[in-house]
């Protein structure tokens, strides 16, 4: 199990008898005090080059002077070669224990590199520096596979899963290693060295380049930084081969594999020579497009010239950009619900890291049936849930496409913190990811779910609403007459559309129409009224004064708070867009669609 596998345990286990004759032999020197006991409380280790290991042992040691027995802490400085199990451990000195020691590269009891986010940047230049130093002089693309050889490592293609659900692997020992065999249709075993990286080649098909070449370099960031955890954990599990089959806790994999995954782009694009690079594209964009430019273009085509450059995916080119500050990058290439938003940016300083504009579908729901603050907005109308943002209701940010869909006019996604609600993103499931700070690009991480909290942020001047459509509805509502048929017939008229129109529009026959308008006694369902609310696109005010009219009432099931979500955020759109949110929620579609 992984909770023995610890660096420190395996110091207690064989090496507890060196310490207890070299803190003897120290006291030999120094007092006359006898040792009865030694006791290991921690071990500090450093990482130094190759294999081997520096660490000081921190024991406190029972020491009996006279007929008194008292405790000694002690530090015992160690060295010896993990690659050699420690078979030349040798003690270096023993001295009074001061507190915890300051090493440069210190690592944890699993020997994984401490490597916060903020010094990352400073790790990759380190890399770069001692095994690709051109990278750092000129602005160029790294080359994987040289990388991967100046580190000494060989490439071998081949397919590691039928699925090809495996990119690579780092094979740090010679061991067997089971390969599909597309002949045979079956896994065979092949003998691979250590310092082999191992990549399947059908990548190059089903992914791009830049994929392939983002696999190698991250398999290299193993070889570099966690070579000597996969060296420890084979020392308690002999039979070990692979480092992803190291630990049974999810923790430490999560952690390597957020090493390997913030370390990788760095190395691809370092710091220093990326900033530059973005400054000359930018210079670019703006020579090439004069007076038509503007800053999602500029965003668009500093991705897209970043992803070609340095061979990379556009996702990878847009994290990096946000690495190095360039926050106006946050909303180009945003993937909510299975689909890519319509780019857009914001005044810098809106949003913290943990804040978005655009949510899912999922959530809007979730939060406009639970956020009593945001429920009091949508009741207004004065907000729609036009792809993945709630914005302002007004000509001034929303538009009616070619293909009678509602979406933001360009002046919006240029200016999102005037007419967008803010969320804040929780991760659910924190103690799984508690290794995790990625919240900023959660559409690049889609195994990491996420919560969005509304949180009443004045960031939108509400008032700018025009009072006209304040009146309007006002003067609308006085006029409607008290009971249900003269109210839909009232709302068809103020529509100013034909009743063919109104059915094409609510998937209501004109014979119900005829019905719901004339007859009073009418048992009409909550299902058609909804649906005349949709396809007349009733404001939220007026819909729900028809539906007091009726003998019908929203309740507090599921499929009704979905209802409301609808009739609040979602009266502008089509009766066929509101039934594929029913439809994705797991709801029945309203009316006969022909």
């Amino acid at each position: 199990m992984e909770k023995d596998i610890s660096f420190t345990q395996y110091i207690k286990k064989h090496f507890l008898s060196a310490l207890f004759n070299a803190v003897n032999a120290h006291l030999e020197k120094t007092s006359h005090d006898s040792l009865q006991d030694l006791e290991v409380r921690t071990v500090y280790i450093e990482d130094v080059p190759l294999m081997r290991l520096n660490f000081d042992v921190v024991v406190v040691a029972k020491l009996v002077m006279g007929e008194n027995l008292f405790d000694s802490w002690l530090r015992i400085s160690c060295t010896g070669d993990l690659e050699k199990r420690l078979e030349d451990f040798q003690v270096l000195s023993v001295s009074a224990y001061q507190g915890k020691p300051s090493y440069q590269k210190p690592l944890s009891d699993t020997l994984l590199p401490y490597l916060h986010r903020k010094q990352l940047d400073e790790v990759a230049s380190g890399i770069i520096k001692q095994y690709y130093p051109e990278a750092l002089l000129t602005n160029q693309v790294l080359d994987a596979m040289k990388f991967a050889q100046n580190l000494g490592l060989d490439i071998k293609m081949r397919k590691l899963s039928k699925a090809g659900t495996i990119f690579g692997e780092t094979i740090f020992t010679d061991t067997k290693v089971e390969i599909y065999d597309k002949i045979s249709d079956s896994m065979v075993e092949e003998e691979i060295k250590g310092g082999t990286i191992l990549i399947d080649p059908s990548h190059y098909l089903t992914r791009n380049y830049g994929a392939v070449n983002n696999t190698i370099v991250h398999e290299c960031v193993h070889w570099l930084l966690h070579r000597k955890t996969f060296t420890l954990a084979r020392l308690f599990q002999p039979k070990m081969r692979f480092l992803r089959s190291s630990f049974s806790n999810k923790t430490t994999l999560d952690w390597i594999e957020w090493q390997a995954n913030t370390l990788t782009p760095r190395l691809q694009m370092p710091l220093v020579p990326f900033k530059d690079k973005v400054i000359e594209l930018q210079g670019v964009y703006h020579y090439l497009s004069g007076e038509q430019s503007n800053l999602i273009g500029e965003m668009i085509y500093v991705i897209d010239s970043l992803a070609n450059f340095y061979h990379v995916s556009k996702m990878a080119a847009k994290i990096r950009l946000l690495d190095a500050g360039f926050e106006e990058a946050r909303g180009i290439y945003k993937y909510v619900d299975g689909h890519y938003v319509q780019p857009y940016v914001f005044k810098r300083g809106t949003l913290t890291q943990t804040q978005t504009f655009a949510i899912s579908l999922e959530e809007a729901i979730r939060q406009s049936a639970t956020n009593k603050e945001l429920q009091e907005k949508l009741d207004t109308g004065n907000y729609l849930y036009v792809d993945s943002h709630f914005c302002l209701n007004d000509p001034k940010y929303l538009q009616t496409n070619k293909f009678g869909r509602m979406e933001l006019k360009e002046y919006a996604r240029l200016h999102m913190e005037e007419c967008c609600l803010i969320f804040e993103l929780v991760v659910q499931d924190k103690k799984a990811n508690t290794c995790f700070d990625e919240v900023l690009y959660r559409d690049a991480n889609q195994e990491i779910r996420f919560e969005a909290h509304f949180i009443n942020k004045k960031n939108v001047d509400e008032k700018y609403l025009i009072r006209h459509r304040m009146i309007e509805l006002q003067n609308l509502a006085i006029s409607l007459p008290g009971s249900f048929s003269g109210t839909v017939s009232k709302l068809i008229e103020w529509s100013e559309l034909t009743l063919s129109k109104v059915e094409e529009q609510s998937l209501i026959s004109e014979r119900t129409l005829y019905r719901m308008r004339t007859d009073e006694n009418y048992n009409v369902s909550l299902e058609l009224i909804l649906q005349l609310c949709i396809g007349l696109h009733l404001p939220p005010e007026i819909s729900t004064i028809l539906i007091s009219r009726s003998s019908k009432r929203l309740g507090n099931m599921e499929l009704h708070f979905l209802y409301r979500f609808l009739l609040n955020c979602c009266y502008t759109s089509t009766i066929f867009e509101c039934n594929d949110i029913l439809e994705a929620q797991g709801f029945g579609r309203l009316g006969k669609e022909s």
